[in-house]
């Protein structure tokens, strides 16, 4: 039989097209951050985040009576999400000569069915945004090339007058680095904190905790979606950060003060792949929003140990 038969693209990215959005948008492994973040969908541009604080008051109740005490606060704090885009374009025929060449369909009146290696490039494509959506969430910064601030920025930026800070010297230890902002940790939220590092410096605490304080290697050894370990001592939970790659600073909150936005509501998130007949080349364009937001900066510490 002349030809080769694929599975269509436009039948894989239609039928998988609710997956290929959420996995996009809120990542694909359980251990991203993104997956673990707090939620505010139906979001395009700005919106405000309205929390609530309640302080009840104990009273002595051994007489009658009533008497109201306590407090009820309603704060708001504003996220913003920005419109992303990913767009690129393939010629099938820079395969010719090459291993995949079999995979070329020669004939004239090509649709996106006959793009070679259609799903493995569709799944790369959204597991390449996830990962620099990762770290957008994390060191995006608009002062620069960036669309939206990560939480780092931020909490080093806008939100600087209420953040914990923690410095010191380069020369510290990864474990007394991340001791020393496991001790600035509010009490509020001790018992959630998680501790954010790089894959670096996880990998570097793995081996002080092994070689120095004899901890079990196995806790170092699980899945590759399982990113976090308990620091010795207590129950604060340490993840490996994909989105804090290529960065030395520590950052320590818990996953109910982060706030991820995005919309999921109103189809601004589009995945197409297509086959252009003008440029005779197969093409994608993904649109989505995201931005985040701490509800509060103060129940934030950022370890800076680049003295």
């Amino acid at each position: 039989m002349a030809g080769y038969t694929v599975s269509g693209l436009t039948a894989y990215v239609e039928v998988n097209k609710d997956v290929l959005i959420k996995n996009l948008v809120l990542g694909l492994a359980k251990g991203d951050t993104i997956k673990n973040l707090k939620k505010q969908f139906g979001i395009k541009t700005k919106e405000r985040l309205n929390y609530l604080d309640v302080d009840p008051v104990i009273q002595d109740g051994s007489s009658c009576g009533f008497s109201a005490s306590g407090s009820t606060a309603f704060s708001e704090r504003e996220i913003e999400t920005a419109p992303l885009k990913a767009q690129d374009q393939y010629c099938d025929k820079d395969l010719l000569g090459k291993f995949a060449e079999y995979q070329v369909k020669i004939a004239a009146n090509k649709d996106a069915a006959d793009m070679p290696f259609e799903g493995e490039i569709v799944n790369e494509v959204i597991e390449g945004i996830n990962e620099k959506l990762e770290k957008l969430v994390w060191q995006g910064d608009k002062s620069g090339t960036d669309l939206i601030d990560g939480f780092l920025t931020q909490a080093e930026g806008a939100d600087s007058a209420s953040t914990i800070m923690v410095t010191g010297a380069s020369s510290t230890s990864i474990y007394n680095r991340v001791k020393a902002v496991i001790e600035a940790i509010p009490e509020e939220i001790l018992d959630k904190a998680v501790v954010f590092i790089s894959p670096a410096n996880y990998r570097k605490l793995g081996f002080e905790l092994v070689e120095n304080f004899k901890y079990n290697s196995d806790l170092f050894n699980g899945k590759i979606e399982d990113r976090d370990v308990f620091f010795p001592g207590t129950e604060v939970k340490i993840h490996k950060t994909i989105g804090l790659k290529g960065s030395d600073k520590i950052y320590a909150s818990c996953f109910e003060n982060m706030v991820y936005g995005a919309d999921l509501e109103n189809d601004q998130e589009k995945v197409r792949f297509w086959y252009d007949d003008n440029s005779e080349l197969f093409k994608y364009s993904i649109h989505w929003n995201s931005g985040v937001k701490t509800l509060y900066p103060d129940m934030v510490v950022v370890g800076d140990f680049s003295a």
